[in-house]
């Protein structure tokens, strides 16, 4: 599981704005595909996360944008260039950038958060409401060799379970 921004050239950064040596999206803005992945399931959604260990705290805000599903991996990539929360990320992190460089990010670079999982990274899912809910495991936000449990909620269900039943 890889959470993080991602700016409009599709470099992908983690967390603590460390780059990922990731392309993420290509020069149209969408998922950059390996050869052979094909997009399985797309569509609008809502997303927010939490990191579980060792105690519960919020860590992406409900943040619109949309879900991709391949067979290899699901992604949701959050709206580029829409209203931002005050502290410019929907991310719930202290980032020791100056405020301007997150507004160039955010804006001139049309930066965004995503969160991306492989099967592998999924414990189990639920439905809760109107959404699904996913635990996954992942690298913990600051100490990345040290792995985390996370909750990560998907608003509508449907197309998360689209997502997700395309990984296999």
């Amino acid at each position: 599981m890889l959470a993080g921004f991602v700016d409009g050239r599709g470099r992908a950064y983690d967390i603590g704005f460390r780059t990922l040596r990731l392309s993420l999206t290509d020069e149209e803005a969408v998922l950059a595909l390996t050869a052979g992945e094909e997009v399985v399931a797309q569509g609008a959604a809502t997303a927010s996360m939490e990191v579980l260990d060792p105690k519960p705290l919020p860590l992406l805000l409900p943040a619109p944008g949309e879900v991709v599903g391949t067979r290899r991996r699901a992604v949701f990539l959050a709206t580029a260039g829409g209203p931002r929360p005050a502290a410019l990320t929907f991310y719930n992190v202290s980032l020791s950038l100056h405020r301007t460089a997150l507004e160039h990010f955010f804006t001139a670079q049309g930066g965004r958060e995503f969160v991306q999982f492989e099967a592998s990274d999924v414990e189990r899912s639920s439905p809760s409401g109107l959404a699904l809910e996913l635990l996954l495991r992942g690298p913990r936000p600051g100490a990345p060799k040290e792995t985390s449990r996370f909750r990560l909620r998907i608003e509508p269900a449907a197309i998360a379970r689209e997502a997700l039943s395309a990984l296999g």
